[in-house]
């Protein structure tokens, strides 16, 4: 068991308000996980756990699992000693996270939740201006989470996904992130067929991306209604920047009403680190596929996608239902657009608008150049409004691109 001296613990507020809780780093680096989980466990609902600037060592897994509870870190790095009990886990209904740094460690990578750095599961949680650096395990895992928040965030050198999204989970914003060097998918949304319930309503906008030794940039692998739009996706090593597939071999779900807009795409299996001798998938930048199930419903519109080492956009097996149109493509390996589709036939794929190298194409043979598919992609109306008042120098908005139909 770890030990750990007793925290120094002060409580002051306006008059009328609950009173925060505020918490000093031990003198010495001693370890202050028990003394953390005893004040977090003495939250009332609503009230604050204000982190003093400093360094806080933590032996264990801290649990935040009141309801309302705030959280609040700025200039405070916890750092873990223990790879496989490293996580914030975040259960309390409306709890919210916001400006800590996480330091973790691991050389090997793990799989438990509690290997993760924050591990979300409930209602109405938010983590906004969270640091990460390293971790055995994900970053930000949201497993049966609904109403969920991730904004601002900062995720460096996990071994596993940067922001993995399953379990079911639905109306999940993730804005305004920066992911960068993870060890598996950047930002990963997957729906198990075990599950039995499709993780949907996901809005992924605004984010940075780049720089992942295995993976893919954004994966949309087994879902629903789900928006990836705005965002800047880089130096993908060895997959996709963007693939949305059902994968037998994970027994993962199909996958139906995605929306891919105005992202910026660059390098795509292009630019490998030295010592990362992995081999490259082979997808096109922006890649549909599957395995016995099926892919439908996609728009992909209005993407810039420039230095890809195969195809540009590429649909493979049962994917139907496809508009690609108004896309950029420039310095292509492969093919600006390769249609591999069975099960579907022209009339349900369309290609317009789009140009390689700035020159117009043409709609390959397969594809119609004119027609309507009916894609909104997430709701945004659903999402939740983020939790603003409690960051610090920053402002958080709703997505500006708003889901629509092609």
């Amino acid at each position: 068991m770890t030990g750990s001296p007793r925290a120094s613990v002060r409580a002051f507020a306006a008059v009328g308000a609950t009173a925060d809780v505020s918490v000093q780093p031990a003198p010495g680096g001693a370890d202050q996980a028990d003394s953390l989980q005893a004040a977090l466990d003495n939250l009332q609902a609503g009230q604050r756990l204000v982190l003093a600037p400093g360094t806080y060592v933590v032996g264990h897994v801290l649990a935040v699992r009141g309801e309302q509870v705030v959280v609040s870190g700025y200039g405070a790095t916890l750092v873990a000693t223990n790879p496989d009990e490293q996580a914030i886990m975040m259960t309390g209904a409306n709890s919210t996270l916001v400006g800590v740094t996480l330091t973790g460690i691991g050389t090997q990578r793990l799989e438990s939740a509690t290997s993760t750095k924050v591990a979300v599961d409930g209602q109405g949680i938010q983590v906004l201006d969270v640091n990460i650096n390293g971790g055995a395990s994900v970053g930000i895992f949201v497993s049966r989470g609904s109403s969920i928040a991730l904004v601002g965030n900062k995720v460096h050198g996990t071994l596993a996904d940067g922001i993995h999204i399953t379990g079911g989970s639905r109306d999940v914003l993730v804005q305004d992130n920066a992911v960068t060097a993870t060890g598996d998918d950047m930002v990963g949304i997957v729906s198990y067929q075990r599950d039995g319930v499709l993780s949907q309503n996901i809005y992924v906008s605004g984010n940075y991306l780049a720089g992942n030794a295995w993976g893919r940039g954004v994966a949309i692998v087994g879902g629903a209604d789900v928006t990836v739009a705005g965002n800047r996706i880089e130096g993908v090593q060895k997959a996709a920047a963007v693939l949305v597939a059902q994968e037998d071999g994970y027994r993962t779900a199909s996958v139906t009403n995605v929306l891919v807009a105005n992202n910026i795409i660059s390098d795509d299996q292009n630019a490998t680190q030295p010592g990362n001798d992995r081999p490259a998938a082979g997808h096109a930048a922006i890649d549909i596929n599957t395995g016995s199930g099926a892919v439908t419903q996609v728009l992909v519109t209005g993407n810039q996608v420039t230095r890809a080492r195969f195809d540009g956009f590429r649909a493979m097996n049962n994917v139907c239902g496809v508009r690609v149109s108004g896309n950029r493509f420039a310095a292509i390996g492969g093919l600006a657009l390769s249609l591999q589709y069975r099960n579907c036939t022209a009339t349900q794929f369309i290609c317009d608008a789009n140009t390689l190298d700035g020159v117009s194409l043409a709609a390959p043979p397969g594809c119609s150049s004119a027609g309507t598919i009916p894609i909104s992609g997430a709701d945004a109306g659903r999402l939740p409004p983020v939790r603003t008042s409690l960051r610090q120098g920053l402002q958080a908005s709703m997505p500006a691109c708003q889901a629509r139909s092609g």
